[in-house]
This record gives structure tokens, sequence and C-alpha cells, in this order.
């Protein structure tokens, strides 16, 4: 038995070498490929336009266009912002992001997956796609619009949790429409 041990820690150990010495940071005595300056690193893409804050939204505008009083913006970052009605987790929300070097694509299947509709739109020349969601109360209460910028795409969600409220996508494609207008 410990002669089966010993041959099976030092196929172990002969394996692990390889490995370990491909994260070791020492000089090799092997020539270093060079990066050139002018060629694109890999996974680097084509980007878009740069969007301002929130996509370029004022509070005063998303009150004027959801029709929800109390709204409180409570997370605003980099790529995106969310508004929900008195800063809570149960009432209407709404949210602009940004997605740098992400496929819209998968998004987009996403949505396939878990909406009532997808289907194909185009706001201010820009193509992408628009899903609608229906709630069997309410309605068709949540629209979410994806747009592709090259290799990035913005996204606006509008989602309503009781009536009455403005129809869903007339929100979702004209804030979908300013932000897009607001891009640099």
């Amino acid at each position: 038995m410990p002669t089966r041990r010993k041959l099976a820690a030092l196929v172990v150990a002969t394996a692990a070498v390889p490995l370990l010495s491909a994260c070791s940071d020492t000089a090799s005595d092997q020539p270093q490929s060079s990066q050139q300056p002018d060629s694109p690193m890999p996974g680097e893409g084509k980007h878009g336009p740069t969007f301002p804050e929130c996509g370029g939204i004022s509070d005063q505008t998303m009150a004027e266009q959801t029709r929800v009083t109390g709204l409180v913006k409570t997370a605003v970052n980099t790529v995106g912002c969310q508004w929900l009605a008195g800063g809570g987790i149960l009432g209407p929300h709404f949210s602009f992001t940004w997605f740098r070097g992400s496929p819209i694509g998968r998004e987009r299947k996403t949505e396939e997956l878990s909406r009532t509709s997808v289907e194909d739109i185009t706001i201010e020349g820009r193509s992408g796609f628009i899903a609608v969601g229906t709630d069997p109360m309410l309605g068709d209460n949540l629209c979410e619009i994806g747009i592709q910028f090259d290799d990035d795409f913005i996204e606006w969600s509008v989602s309503f949790v009781e009536k009455p409220f403005p129809p869903a996508c007339d929100v979702a494609k004209e804030l979908t429409r300013q932000s897009i207008v607001n891009a640099k």
C-alpha cells in the first residue's frame, strides 16, 4: 500500500509542476513576445459613445415620464442608476444601465426566456430590442429596451406595480431616446 500512495503522490506532483511554473514571476530563458502598440489587445472591442450619469436623465424627467411621485435615486455609479418610489423595493422601479464591451445578444436571450414578447426596435437610428412583461392583473407593466452601440449597449428598464400608470413601453422609449440624444 505505501508504494501506491507514493506513486500517486509522484503523479500529482509531476502534473502540478507545469501549472506552478506557469504562474511563476521569475525571469525565463525564453524570449518574451512583445506587444505592438498599434495592435488591439485580445478582448478589446470598439466602444460606442460615452453616456452622462444616469443616461442624462434628471430626477425631474423621471417623475414627469413615469408620473410617480417621491422617486428616489437609490443607486448611482459610472454605469447606471436606479430610481425607486420612496427608496423602497416594493414599489415601481426604473433603471438605466450602460454595458461596456458586453454582448447585447446574451441580454436579449435572457429577455426572450423571461418576458411575454421581445421584438426588434430602432430608436434615433440605433437598433436593439424591446421586451415586454405582462402581469395578469396589471397588463403590460414592464418594458425593457436594449440599444446597441458598437460593442456596447444601454438598457432602460421600466416597471410599474399598481394602476394607474402610463404605458410602460412609451416611457421606456422616451427615456431611451433622450439617453441616445445625450450621448457624446
